[in-house]
């Protein structure tokens, strides 16, 4: 007996998801935020009194009127699932499957597309223009198909770091008739956000997670916000206890210690910035602006480049061939004193390389 040959022929397509570990490295691959909790938040946290040996609250009840103040949407209007990942499939789950599509704008998170084969939704890309920018137009076309249900969008978008138009965003969700999904996962960090529509639009999901901006990345932590009867339908989908007591409690402290939240999120801002200008200084490099937390960049060789920094102790993500834009690496910042070890490390590598004269060295 061959066990592969009850597997659904869409399942078999599939590779294992994950990736190789590394250590001994500094971590710049992944979007995260570097630095260490607030002071007193892991103490607060460790000191819970926390029943591990009883199933955590099925509905996040707390979790969910901390988010609600937060975000100002009501607490019905609140999913919470283990991580982003969890949602999006969530969300395919209730509105995509067999005969259903879902539109998505390569170059962008690859999850949406490996979430919707998984629910045996058909995924169709709208490519961005110029890599960058939404073809609007273009995706209301492909979102009158009947088989389309869900649009999802990624604003700042990953991989690219763009901030797309609000009024395109609300166009789309206006316009387009079908579930939109604005995936928020690095709203934090670009000060834009279309949670204050959601009560003017049934059909608008907004994705948010603790990974990003909260540095709760280990712990896996995303909520999805909309108008609750939205939220119901999708809820009944959603597996009990999703989301452990320890994750449930951090998510409430991160909240409790926004301010200082706000302070690191700044510093990684400003640390972006500090790399952008660092990278655009070589002129192999073609690097793209960025509203978010990580880098997106082309240098003349991602290959060589990609070993050349792992070489020197520096893990950056290697984006492959992505669509309409081409071999490309990303980046987020770490520690300050890493990135400036890390600006060094690419120096060293372009005079190496006889990319840069040795009167160009920073």
């Amino acid at each position: 007996m061959d066990v592969a040959d009850l597997v659904r022929p869409d399942v078999l397509s599939l590779e294992p998801l994950g990736g190789k570990v590394y250590s001994e490295v500094v971590k710049m691959d992944a979007n995260e935020n570097p630095y260490a909790w607030p002071q007193g938040m892991r103490e607060e946290l460790e000191g819970s009194l926390l029943q591990f040996n009883r199933y955590p609250d099925p509905n996040a009840g707390e979790l969910k009127d901390a988010i609600s103040e937060y975000s100002g949407v009501p607490a019905d209007g609140i999913l919470v699932g283990n991580g982003s990942d969890e949602l999006i499939q969530m969300v395919l789950l209730t509105f995509g499957g067999e005969g259903k599509a879902v539109v998505v704008h390569p170059p962008t998170f690859g999850m949406y597309q490996a979430a919707a084969r998984v629910t045996g939704t058909k995924a169709l890309p709208v490519p961005l223009l110029n890599g960058l920018n939404l073809d609007v137009e273009r995706i209301l076309e492909r979102a009158q198909a009947p088989e389309v249900s869900i649009i999802i969008l990624c604003s700042p978008n990953n991989p690219t770091g763009t901030l797309f138009a609000r009024a395109d965003l609300l166009k789309i969700a206006a316009a387009s008739g079908k579930i939109v999904v604005m995936d928020e996962a690095y709203a934090e960090f670009c000060g834009q956000s279309l949670v204050d529509e959601i009560a003017n639009y049934p059909n608008l999901l907004v994705m948010r997670t603790f990974s990003k901006a909260f540095g709760l990345a280990g712990l896996r932590l995303g909520y999805l916000l909309g108008q609750a009867e939205t939220i119901s339908l999708i809820n009944r989908v959603r597996q009990p206890y999703n989301v452990n007591s320890f994750s449930q409690k951090a998510g409430i402290l991160a909240l409790k210690y926004l301010d200082h939240y706000l302070e690191q999120i700044e510093a990684l801002k400003r640390e972006t910035e500090k790399i952008y200008r660092a990278l655009t200084e070589i002129p192999v490099f073609k690097v793209y602006p960025t509203q978010s937390n990580f880098i997106l960049f082309q240098p003349d060789d991602a290959d060589v480049w990609h070993r050349e920094l792992l070489e020197r102790g520096f893990l950056v993500r290697h984006m492959g061939e992505l669509p309409v834009l081409g071999k490309s690496l990303r980046l987020s910042p770490g520690l300050p004193e890493d990135n400036e070890a890390f600006i060094k490390a690419v120096w060293e590598i372009a005079m190496a390389r006889k990319l840069v004269k040795l009167q160009a060295v920073r």
